[in-house]
């Protein structure tokens, strides 16, 4: 594991298996399709909506980033897997 992996997959782990799942399916969409979740999250005006929205936008400015955030939701999406 990267060091620079290390704060990003600790922040992960701080959501829900669900909520992982969740983002890793939203962060693998395309463009288009973040924009108008983003869209829809700050509609609301809700803090943690806001918070999405910004997350979702940042990894979209970054295509490393959010291709790193897709590798790491993926692998600890296969730790959460009961075996």
């Amino acid at each position: 594991m990267k060091d620079e992996d290390a704060e990003l997959r600790e922040l992960l782990r701080t959501l829900s298996p669900a909520a992982r799942s969740h983002l890793r399916v939203l962060l693998i969409r395309d463009q288009s399709d973040r924009d108008l979740i983003a869209a829809r999250l700050l509609r609301y005006r809700d803090v943690r909506g806001t918070a999405w929205a910004d997350l979702i936008d940042e990894l979209s400015l970054n295509p490393e980033l959010l291709q790193r955030c897709i590798k790491l939701l993926g692998e600890l999406g296969a730790e959460d897997w009961p075996y």
